[in-house]
Parts: structure tokens; C-alpha cells; sequence
């Protein structure tokens, strides 16, 4: 099967894309380096003369990786490591930019399984490594390995990547907003029914739609200094707007498609999805929203802005920081169910994100390899307890990990089951061109009215049928 025909019109997509992004750094020339090796088993360069260079993700782990993780790796071993945080619609274009391109400027990226078929061919594999130094693969599940650390069309009996937060978003309120005798009798009164975290999106639509009010108003029995809103995701376009409503797409039972790369999305339900997800966001998000990049709108909840969120568990420190008005007055859910959905789950479900980190093919990948495995698996305990990221069954296990916060016994046990109803991105290189972004612009140009719902499902549905059929999946 013919895998990707249309990578180099792809690459010259992205230079355009790339530059009208306006990326952080120019696209940085090749560093001098000594010759690649063949295998894992030849000596790195000397450590003083080794320079790393990291593509990163914005989030938990990026303070910590700066002001501690690295500065102590350089002082311990004198490999120098630099480090570029870019945006997430930005980081993925820029690393397939560089791969693509065969610069080999980045040695480690981070990994998001739906990207990687834009430079799948660039990463080194690292079961050689992984043989040499011991690494113990058995403290990830298999699901773990098979969603973030495998990929068998692509890369088929190698491992490719190193697991670092994998996860899917929980629902997260204001147990003190819930609680208070105040909200509760308004909430009955208005709805008929209990407060309490919501069963179905449209429950959570009604929850939202309560605590929405405007500065002046109270909550809890105290006056609102600023707009108090009901629910909120990052929903910046296309990447945040993708991120948010594909937890909505597969609550409604929907796959995309199959493994026959037949697709379930030129169905009526999804029309009712982007419906629902418009009116939610219209009448309870707050406008800053569509600018907010990942864990932003976790700044509203953290500061008492916001009463109810999405939340992706590698946020969870934000919110529960002491210094926040949130910390210690935070309740967790799982995603509620789509009523008539069409695989008759039980709950929301969204796509396993996060992901971890990757080592390109360069002469530095056995240097790379090293620093990679001193962060994630000889510091696992500190780097779970800096940054509340879980990846490996030790950390969730871990008695100084169970003890660190008094929020975990009711953060854990809904973050492990809601892992459990994460749905996996199937391992095509074009899961991002047919899914992910195609995905964001539908939901954006339905909610802006840029086209009617049934013109972007039907645009929607032709480009994944055109992206197949290029790609050879489908006559």
C-alpha cells in the first residue's frame, strides 16, 4: 500500500503555512555534526562537545524541564541542551519543516501521535537504545505503547517514541459553587433537578448556561468583580477548536472512519454535534476562548472566572495551585454522555492525546537517547511530582506520588477511567490532514457562519475521500 504520495506537495504546503504563521525562529540552517551512526552501538561525541536541541509543546513539564531537569543534566554530563517552545499549530509544522526538509536541526521533539506522519521517516527508532541502556518498556501498558511508542504502519517492530502524558480530557467544576445551599436551591428551582456534575452534554450545556453571569451578579452568596462564565475549552482555530469539539464527535459515537477508511462523518448526528457545540459556546464560553492556546482558559477557572472546564490532567496543577482562588475547591468528572449516540456508550469519550517525546535521526540520537531516559525513567518519581504528569504505572503507584497532593483521591481515580474510554488516532500518516485539522475548521466555520453546517460536513467528508484516494487507501 502506497503510504503518502503527497509528501512533497505537503512540504511545500507547509513552508507557505509556516511563514504566514509567523513561527518563533526562522528556520535555523543545519548544525555542523559529525556523521550519523549506522546503529546504537557507536560512542557519542565527547558530552562537552555535544549540543542537544529540543522542540517542545507548551505546558506542565516546561518549567520544570528549564529550571531544573536540564540545568542539572548540563552540569552532571556537559551536554549542552537548548530548548524552543512554540505553539501547538506551530510546532508540529516547524518539526516536519526541518525532518522534511533534511536539516536534522532538532534532535528530540515532543510526539503527539496524530502528527506523526508528518516526519515519521525522520525519527530514529530506538529499540537499540532502549537494548543498550536498559530502559524498562514493561512500565508502560500496552495501550500506552501501542498508542504513543508504536506505530506498525508506519514504522512497523520499532519503537519510535517515549510515552510521557498520555491522556484525555476529565471534566472539572467548582465542588464549592456545586455545594453551596445558595446555587443548589436556584439550580432546582430553575431546572428541576439536583446540581451536580453532569450526566449528558446537555446537562453540562444547562450547568454552564446557570453559572454564566455578568459582573455584579453573585455566586456562592458573593459579588462577581468580573463576568463569571459557565464552561470552557481553548478553542483557538484550528488546532484548539479541533482539540475541544472531537471530545463532542466522539461522544456522538462517531470514528472518523474505518479501517476500511470508509467514514462515518457525512452522518445527520454530526450535524446535531456542531449544533450543540455552537450554542455551548455562544452562550457560555468567554470570548477570549478562541484566542486561548492549550490549558489557557485553565488561567479563568484557576482565578474564579470560570465555573466549569474542560480539562486535560496535565492542567491539573494549574488549577489546583495554592495561590489560585480554585486550590482545594475543585471537583472531578468524567465526560457526560451524548444521549442517542450511536455506539451506545456509557460516557464522553474524546482521543487519547499528550503523547511524549521522540528522537530524530541525527548523530546526536544516542546523546539524545541518554538525556531522555535520565528525565523520564531514572527521575520518574521527581519529574511526576514537578509537573503531575503520569505516563508510567510506577508513577501511579508511586507512595510519594499518592502522597503528594490531597487532590489526587479524587483526581486519579476519574483520570485512569475516563483513560480507559480514550479513543486511539488510527495510525495513518495523514490522521492530522483528514481528522485533526479538517475537524477545527468545520466546527470554526459553523460557529462563525463562514458555511452552513451541511456545506462544511459535505466539504469535510470530500477531503477526507480526496486525501484517501491520493494517499492509495481507496480507488
Amino acid at each position: 500500500m502506497k503510504i503518502r504520495k503527497f509528501a512533497s506537495v505537503l512540504l511545500g504546503v507547509l513552508l507557505i503555512v509556516a511563514l504566514l504563521a509567523g513561527c518563533a525562529a526562522p528556520v535555523a540552517p543545519s548544525a555542523p555534526s559529525a556523521p550519523a551512526a549506522d546503529d546504537a552501538s557507536q560512542e557519542a561525541a565527547p558530552a562537552g562537545s555535544v549540543t542537544l536541541r529540543i522542540a517542545e509543546h507548551p505546558g506542565a513539564h516546561v518549567v520544570p524541564l528549564e529550571e531544573y531537569f536540564i540545568p542539572k543534566y548540563m552540569e552532571e554530563t556537559g551536554v549542552r541542551i537548548e530548548m524552543e517552545v512554540l505553539p501547538p499549530d506551530q510546532l508540529w509544522q516547524r518539526m516536519a519543516l526541518e525532518a522534511q526538509s533534511g536539516s536534522n536541526y532538532y534532535d528530540i521533539g515532543y510526539h503527539s501521535p496524530g502528527w506523526f506522519g508528518y516526519y515519521y521517516e525522520s525519527v530514529a527508532d530506538l529499540t537499540p537504545m532502549i537494548e543498550k541502556y536498559g530502559f524498562n518498556l514493561d512500565a508502560y501498558s500496552e495501550p500506552v505503547q501501542k498508542a504513543f511508542m508504536r506505530n506498525e504502519l508506519l514504522r512497523p517492530g520499532e519503537v519510535i517514541a517515549i510515552a510521557r502524558n498520555p491522556q484525555t480530557p476529565i471534566y472539572a467544576y467548582r465542588l464549592d459553587w456545586f455545594e453551596h445551599p445558595d446555587e443548589q436551591a436556584a439550580f432546582l428551582a430553575e431546572y428541576g433537578r439536583e446540581l451536580a456534575p453532569p450526566t449528558t452534554w446537555e446537562e453540562l450545556y444547562d450547568i454552564a448556561k446557570f453559572f454564566t453571569r455578568p459582573a455584579g451578579a453573585t455566586v456562592a452568596g458573593e459579588t462577581l468583580a468580573e463576568p463569571l462564565y459557565g464552561y470552557s475549552a481553548s478553542i483557538s482555530s484550528p488546532g484548539g477548536m479541533a482539540r475541544a469539539f472531537l471530545a463532542i464527535v466522539y461522544s456522538l459515537g462517531l470514528s472518523g472512519f474505518d479501517s476500511d477508511f470508509n467514514t462515518d462523518l457525512d452522518h445527520p448526528i454530526l450535524l446535531e454535534g456542531v449544533d450543540y457545540w455552537s450554542r455551548l459556546i455562544r452562550d457560555t464560553f468567554p470570548p477570549a476562548a478562541e484566542s486561548w492556546n492549550f490549558l489557557e482558559h485553565l488561567d479563568y477557572f484557576r482565578e474564579g472566572r470560570l465555573a466549569t472546564a474542560e480539562l486535560w490532567p496535565e492542567g491539573v496543577l494549574k488549577i489546583e495551585d495554592p495561590e489560585g482562588a480554585s486550590s482545594g475547591k475543585v471537583g472531578y468528572a468524567l465526560l457526560p454522555k451524548w444521549e442517542g449516540n450511536l455506539a451506545d456508550l456509557p460516557v464522553g469519550r474524546s482521543f487519547l492525546g499528550g503523547g511524549g517525546v521522540l528522537i530524530f535521526d541525527t548523530p546526536n540520537k544516542e546523546e539524545a537517547f541518554k538525556f531522555v531516559q535520565w528525565v523520564y525513567e531514572k527521575n520518574e518519581v521527581d519529574f511526576n511530582l514537578r509537573t503531575a504528569m503520569f505516563a508510567r504505572e510506577t508513577q501511579f503507584n508511586n507512595p510519594d506520588v499518592l502522597s503528594a497532593y490531597d487532590f489526587y483521591d479524587a483526581f486519579l481515580p476519574v483520570f485512569a477511567e475516563q483513560m480507559t474510554y480514550g479513543f486511539p488516532r488510527q495510525p495513518i500518516a495523514e490522521w492530522g490532514a483528514v481528522m485533526y485539522t479538517p475537524i477545527g475548521e468545520f466546527a470554526s466555520d459553523v460557529f462563525h457562519g463562514v458555511l452552513t453546517p451541511e456545506q462544511a460536513q459535505e466539504r469535510l467528508v470530500n477531503n477526507m475521500i480526496t486525501i484517501f484516494r491520493d494517499a492509495g487507501y481507496i480507488d
